[in-house]
């Protein structure tokens, strides 16, 4: 290998270990749904010794009310018959504040470092099963309610060849509960719960030629585990105890591993387009319901207590498929000022619409975004940008009228959002 470059990628692999460690402590995990599309090769566009990003992100789903469907039947309840009702889609808004430090330490191979945050303001962080059996819109319930981080980095090795790599912060969740309940005059019911949050390092890697970059992600997940063990004297001080215990798992969120390619042209002096595709492996998806595994049968000993077997939870029914989502933007050069609009649309991650136990949805969608990036005299960079996404809409008949869901209904449904962020360049 040429000495020049050799020296490069062990200077660019040193700074950059150091940066990991120095920063990989300080949060837990990166940007929402509407923000800037957070390319690596992007890293070098900068030429600033340091610029500091300050942002804020909103972003509003508006679906609709699923009327006069079966919202309870005697396999999820107590109701002897199934019962009719409406769904209320309540899925939460997201209000978050964004933060980008990026630092070139080296003017001459762009050497770029930089730290990129998302902080949800109205809750640090959320975690929401959703329905497991009602209509649910999977993607939709909780994944932009957590703060998340990444970390990259990205330098030349020629003038026409870059490289960069990365880590998305991730974690998974571990809980144990341990309760004793007593019904009894003069005595006392109790519970004990510990748990331990662990994070996890997702990598990435990014190559770029020219106007062309080929970005590796990870698959970026994590889990919850609930192991409850509960003892129960329900009827007097005297009675016989009930002792039972049982374990629950459950997916946080789930990101998958893709491999994401873009491109840019000059169409003319005033027109730029950028396009793009990326092939996410949605196969792997694992979904967010708190599933209950059946507990492990005792015998009864003497009536000192009886262990209870209960019946195990089902996880919803589907089947979900790797995707190919394309996408393009077409840039509007406006004096210094700029305009660009860009369009994406990527399908469901289910390869069919549910039609027994189980109600997870994800319809295909349209997204558009506008964009207005303004540069000031003194170097500073405003950029505004507004989305809207629509949800095709999808049609469910379940082959059981009487199941969760049943006998058919139709979801569909909007998302609204925006931001406004500023990035200030600092000398050294």
């Amino acid at each position: 290998m040429d000495q020049t470059v050799e020296s490069r990628l062990v200077t660019f692999a040193a700074v950059w270990v150091a940066m990991t460690v120095s920063l990989a402590c300080e949060a837990s995990i990166l940007e929402g749904e509407l923000q800037t599309p957070s390319s690596m090769a992007a890293l070098l566009s900068k030429a600033h010794p340091i610029t500091i990003e300050l942002g804020v992100e909103y972003s509003h789903p508006s679906i609709p009310t699923i009327s006069n469907v079966v919202v309870e039947n005697p396999s999820t309840s107590t109701v002897v018959t199934p019962r009719l009702g409406s769904v209320e889609n309540n899925y939460p808004d997201t209000l978050a504040q964004t933060l980008r430090v990026q630092m070139l330490l080296d003017p001459e191979n762009r050497f770029t470092v930089a730290a990129k945050t998302f902080l949800p303001l109205d809750g640090l962080a959320q975690m929401d099963t959703g329905n497991i059996y009602q209509p649910e819109l999977a993607l939709y319930r909780a994944e932009s309610q957590r703060p998340r981080v990444l970390l990259t980095s990205g330098m030349n090795l020629s003038p026409r060849f870059r490289v960069g790599i990365g880590l998305d912060i991730g974690f998974s969740v571990d809980s144990v509960a341990t309760i004793f309940l007593q019904s009894g005059a003069g005595t006392v019911s109790d519970q004990r719960v510990s748990a331990k949050v662990k994070p996890s390092l997702i990598p990435q890697a990014s190559i770029a030629f020219d106007s062309y970059s080929l970005t590796y992600r990870g698959e970026n997940k994590a889990s919850f585990d609930l192991s409850t063990q509960a003892g129960a004297r329900i009827f007097s001080s005297t009675s016989a105890g009930v002792d039972f215990k049982y374990t629950t798992n459950s997916a946080l969120f789930f990101e998958p591993m893709s491999f994401e390619f873009e491109g840019k042209q000059e169409v003319t002096r005033l027109f730029t387009l950028h396009y793009g595709a990326s092939y996410e492996f949605w196969s792997r998806y694992q979904s967010r319901a708190a599933v209950i595994q059946g507990a492990i049968p005792v015998n009864c000993n003497n009536n000192a207590g009886c262990n209870s077997t209960f019946s195990s939870g089902v996880s919803p029914q589907f089947t979900a498929r790797d995707l190919l989502v394309p996408e393009g933007a077409l840039d509007f050069a406006w004096g210094d000022d700029s305009v660009q609009l860009g369009y994406r649309f990527k399908d469901s991650i289910f390869s069919d619409v549910p039609k027994g136990v189980g109600n997870y949805l994800d319809p295909p969608r349209h997204d558009f975004r506008l964009a207005y990036t303004h540069p000031t005299a003194g170097g500073w960079e405003w950029r505004i940008h507004a989305g809207v996404s629509r949800l095709v809409a999808q049609n469910v008949v379940k082959s059981d009228p009487n199941s969760i869901g049943g006998p058919s209904y139709q979801v569909s449904g909007w998302l609204y959002g925006g931001g406004l962020s500023v990035a200030i360049p600092f000398k050294n």
